[in-house]
């Protein structure tokens, strides 16, 4: 169900182990050691740098039957996204459709908590039923401790199909005492990882072609240690010399200094302009050959005729003259440098080079990396060149194509790579801050987002004429969220000018700005009344969306549901959202598929066909619960109802803890107001009204938002109110719903008029006063027999039971009511709240959880 696009993109030569040099020597004793960790969840192979530890890792895995993955991390593998985003493509290259569930989970706006990426994560893995390896190599690189705390949980709970592999330079700082005690850990370290006098010898007769007597081996083990990096460049330094066996056993010093003299060596034996590429390239953490073409300036006009070399032929000399380069793909496309050999070339870059051209060679990579679309690389090297200015134009070239592509965690990424003084007088870079407040969809970011945008109004004012193309694309992203703004304020005349706008200047390239402005400008058309000409100026959209890029329909369709759910029109909700589920899992895009499931749902729900709503609603939070924390919250909501009028009390009360916890997890007050009123319409409906009001004299009704979801606390508090049925609360009830009804019919918020209007209805027979009550819900009957409307009247419960057959016995809405009317189950609904009454039917009391302040 998730497509590439819309998770963080991935170098997927990190996904690739470093094949096997050809001076590479079999050691059999370690491959035993290794072997046995298929029997434990962690091995950890420790030791510094250049003692063999990834090629011996690559070397077990070509030898060993047991499927494995592969990744190499570096230091921007510390953010938990996306250290998981690599860990999870790692596995999905040895099986492709496991782990989606979690997958799907990092691409949404907020990440979730880690409690919860971790039961995913684990409950994902232990559907694999064929052990796997996974090697985590340069794990020392990783800064982060929540990557240390995720697969700490991870080992605390291991699955019993994964075995994990570290290879790092230091012991991790993780509880590993506790893994030994419980025989869970295979360690090698460098003690292990030292050359024998044997394999010293084997090595050295390999590289140089010579027999080596066992006194040299001996002598050279006990010089370099056994450190295989020191003894690799002292038989690469003794290459092409007369006697290199007597040469080697005059050589004095440590291993550290073997180190130093061999690098020097290695480095001054290269023709002239291979050792300036040597330099210039270790600024590269990887690189091609036409990315060394560009540093490198290898054909500029200052070379000699004869030091003109290709960025292939660079490459073919390194690994000819096997001067440590390391392979990062099948294709033999992509390179790196030894990390050690990398330092030592940096060093020199700086003792041979002025700070300017080492600023320059960094400006040339960071042009190279921007043309072919390596966004954060781009940016890396231009702030590295000290051009700040390069790096944000970089980010402003691709930072629309992140929206399109809904790659909202890697904009938010690259904008904190940037320096926030710069951004903020930057206007397009601020309505990208703008726009990912907005996908947050929460309070303290809506106050955020209207920081942003003031800020960007006062910088397009003083923007130069010249610059009036971008002024008028900036202009209407702008008014696409000053539009969004408008409409939530109930600003109708205003949202529709502000949304026109924006449609008219977003260019259609900017896929994902366009449908949001579009959308909104059809809900100002409802919200005025002129509902036809809002669709039909978006049907046209959609039309065009096909022909620019199909993918993006899915999007046009999604969105179109909230229009249909405002107008009540069940019967094109369920049509549309069917069609644009269906389009949506085509293209692959998770945002569309969690709406088109949760819309589905809703709509069956209403109609009373309870177990496709119960299919379809499970599927959106188990899959995609996080992508959209509102939507989540309405869904789970829908979804304890159903449990509620099945009986299912137990699952009722855990649909209500999950999504409790996860707004304390999150620390979202927003979801926090939104659970607490799911929890005390829960507690009214099984009998606990003390619980209810509780609640109700912390909630505060005001002020009206234009509703849009499946549910408005406002409508629970009325409800409560009514139950506590005193002359005052009576009137605060009928007040609040005359308030609700005038704001409704106002905005032509017709789902949600008809709660209020059948909730008037038994307001007004409560009182006696049935005229008035069979008035309200013959209204309340118009609006809702289109759509084909059931469980909104059969969760009302007898009393509008009694209402509806009262309306029918005068030849109103006959027909309609006979279709509702077998869905009230009185007797059920009797025996709910008898079950309610036994202690664990109980929903965690409304006094013990935490208020929205």
């Amino acid at each position: 169900m998730v497509d590439d696009k819309t998770i963080c993109p991935i170098l997927r030569t990190k996904l690739h182990r470093p094949p096997i040099t050809r001076d590479h020597v079999q050691r059999p004793r370690l491959l035993k050691l290794l072997n046995n960790s298929s029997l434990r969840p962690l091995t950890l192979v420790a030791a510094p740098a250049g003692y063999g530890k990834s090629t011996l890792l690559s070397c077990w895995l070509e030898s060993c039957d047991c499927p494995s993955a592969w990744v190499s991390l570096d230091e921007n593998d510390s953010d938990l996204r996306q250290f998981l985003t690599y860990f999870l493509r790692a596995i999905q290259t040895i099986f492709p459709h496991a782990v989606r569930e979690t997958l799907t989970l990092l691409n949404a706006p907020n990440l979730p908590p880690l409690s919860i990426l971790v039961n995913s994560l684990i409950n994902n893995l232990d559907q694999i039923d064929q052990d796997f390896l996974v090697v985590l190599d340069d794990f020392h690189r990783i800064k982060g401790k929540l990557v240390r705390e995720l697969l700490t949980e991870m080992l605390h709970y291991p699955t019993q199909s994964m075995h994990i592999v570290l290879g790092c330079r230091r012991y991790p700082l993780m509880p590993l005492t506790n893994l030994r005690a419980k025989d869970q850990l295979i360690e090698i370290g460098m003690k292990d990882l030292c050359f024998t006098i044997e394999e010293t010898r084997k090595y050295l007769k390999g590289v140089l072609g010579v027999d080596i007597e066992e006194v040299t081996a001996r002598l050279w083990t006990e010089k370099t240690e056994g450190w295989v990096t020191a003894l690799r460049l002292g038989a690469i330094s003794m290459l092409n010399q007369d006697n290199p066996e007597r040469k080697m056993l005059k050589l004095e010093g440590t291993s550290m200094y073997f180190m130093d003299y061999f690098l020097k060596e290695i480095v001054s034996q290269q023709p002239l302009h291979v050792r300036n590429c040597l330099m210039e390239t270790s600024i590269l953490d990887r690189f091609c050959a036409p990315l060394c073409e560009a540093v490198c300036s290898l054909n500029g006009k200052g070379a000699q005729h004869e030091e003109v070399i290709s960025g292939k032929g660079f490459i073919d000399f390194m690994l000819k003259t096997n001067l440590f380069l390391i392979s990062l793909d099948s294709e033999n496309c992509w390179f790196r440098i030894h990390h050690l050999f990398q330092q030592h070339l940096q060093n020199l870059l700086k003792s041979n080079s002025s700070p300017s051209k080492i600023k320059k060679l960094h400006s040339r990579a960071s042009k190279w990396f921007g043309k072919n679309g390596f966004v954060e690389d781009a940016i890396q090297h231009a702030l590295a060149a000290g051009e700040i200015t390069a790096a944000m134009r970089v980010l402003a070239r691709y930072g629309h194509n992140m929206m399109n592509d809904q790659q909202w965690p890697r904009l938010e990424r690259c904008l904190g790579m940037l320096p926030h003084d710069r951004i903020e007088k930057d206007p397009e870079l601020l309505l990208f801050e703008a726009w990912l407040y907005h996908m947050r969809q929460n309070g303290i970011d809506m106050l955020n987002m209207q920081t942003c945008l003031e800020k960007v109004e006062t910088l397009l004012h003083n923007m130069p004429e010249k610059a009036s193309n971008s002024a008028t694309q900036m202009k209407g992203h702008l008014d696409a969220l000053r539009g969004f703004q408008l409409f939530m304020s109930a600003d109708a005349e205003n949202a529709l000018k502000h949304t026109r706008s924006a449609c008219e200047n977003i260019p259609i390239h900017h896929k994902r700005a366009r449908v949001f402005a579009h959308i909104f400008q059809t809900g100002a058309y409802q919200m005025t009344g002129d509902l036809e000409t809002g669709l039909s100026i978006y049907n046209k959209e959609m039309e065009l969306s096909i022909n620019s890029d199909g993918n993006y329909y899915a999007m046009y369709l999604t969105n179109l549901n909230f229009i249909y759910w405002i107008d009540a029109d069940l019967i094109s909700l369920r049509q549309n959202s069917e069609r644009s589920l269906k389009t949506a899992m085509d293209s692959g895009q998770s945002e569309a598929i969690a709406l088109s499931l949760y819309f589905l749902g809703i709509a069956c729900y209403h109609q009373n066909n309870l177990q496709i709503a119960e299919e379809k609603l499970t599927t959106m939070v188990q899959n995609f619960n996080f992508y959209h924390p509102v939507i989540f919250a309405h869904n789970s909501f829908a979804l304890a109802l159903i449990y509620q009028s099945k009986g299912k009390i137990s699952k009722t009360k855990k649909v209500c803890e999950d999504l409790m916890n996860y707004a304390i997890d999150t620390n979202s007050q927003d979801l926090l107001q939104l659970t607490q009123a799911l929890n005390a319409e829960l507690s009214l409906r099984m009998g606990h009204l003390a619980e209810a009001s509780h609640w109700a004299e912390h909630f505060h009704a005001k002020p009206f938002l234009p509703p849009y979801y499946f549910y408005m606390p406002q409508l629970v508090l009325s409800k409560v109110l009514m139950a506590q049925d005193t002359k005052d609360s009576q009137q605060q009830a009928i007040d609040l719903l005359n308030q609700l009804n005038d704001f409704l019919a106002s905005i032509h918020n017709n789902i949600f008029r008809i709660h209020v209007l059948a909730l008037q209805a038994m307001h007004y027979d409560t009182r006696g006063e049935k005229p008035d009550a069979l008035k309200k819900l013959t209204e309340a009957l118009n609006l809702a027999e289109p759509g084909g409307f059931i469980r909104l009247f059969v969760d009302l419960g007898p009393q509008m039971s009694e209402l509806l057959k009262q309306l029918a016995r005068q030849n109103i809405a006959a027909g309609y009511i006979a279709e509702i009317l077998p869905a009230f189950r009185e007797d059920e609904y009797k025996g709910m709240l008898d079950e309610s009454t036994h202690p664990t039917a109980h929903l965690p009391p409304l006094s013990t959880q935490p208020m929205v302040e």
